[in-house]
């Protein structure tokens, strides 16, 4: 048994998608190999990183080879950004998931938006089975939604603006600089199962542009 991934747009708009790969072991590391559903290709750039266009009203499934995990994230309209830039006024979030990583010594399917270096996009993931947790498995987990660029402390599988480790903003870039201001008082911003028990739909889902304060 395998854990599906998905990638849903429920907006009237295509969206521009990159897909970034994690240089994990075990784990598929050219997104080249990667199937998708309904005919889209993955336009590969890189062997860690490649594009493709999100359909309106779509949802496509996303595939790595047989007997390898899958690592990485997905940022919508431009590849991930560590500073706010012109184009990306309020930063860029992320995506991020490894999943069927059951090769891994007391390894854990996980999953997380991260808003540390800002929120361009609004983002959920919806989780099928029941056994996803947060909080050292203190709150069960569903799904996940980030709001706008400091509008994520106490969200579940959110890391918050400047926040690299979740309670604590340590190490972020040095254009975001720390904002413990933001930090969680609980590790509630990765959501995790077991790797030994994968299964069901991890469905990541672009819900549209935040707004750019004037």
């Amino acid at each position: 048994m395998t854990t599906k991934l998905e990638l849903h747009n429920p907006t009237d708009e295509s969206v521009l998608t990159y897909l970034t790969l994690g240089a994990t072991p075990g784990c598929v590391q050219d997104v080249g190999l990667i199937t998708v559903s309904d005919g889209v290709t993955i336009n590969r750039l890189y062997p860690l990183q490649g594009n493709l266009i999100l359909p309106p009203k779509a949802t496509l499934t996303l595939t790595a080879p047989e007997g390898l995990g899958f690592n990485g994230n997905f940022s919508f309209g431009t590849p991930p950004l560590n500073c706010p830039c012109p184009d990306w006024p309020e930063g860029v979030a992320l995506a991020e998931f490894i999943i069927n990583n059951g090769f891994q010594v007391n390894g854990q399917e996980t999953v997380d938006i991260s808003c540390v270096c800002g929120a361009n996009a609004f983002i959920g993931f919806d989780l099928s089975s029941d056994d996803w947790t947060t909080n050292g498995g203190a709150i069960s987990v569903k799904e996940i939604r980030n709001g706008m660029r400091c509008d994520n402390t106490g969200r579940n599988g959110v890391f918050p603006y400047g926040c690299d480790n979740c309670t604590s903003s340590d190490s972020p870039p040095s254009c975001v600089g720390q904002q413990p201001q933001f930090a969680n008082a609980l590790p509630i911003c990765n959501v995790q199962r077991p790797a030994s028990s994968p299964g069901g739909v991890v469905r990541v889902v672009f819900l549209g542009w935040t707004p750019v304060p004037l």
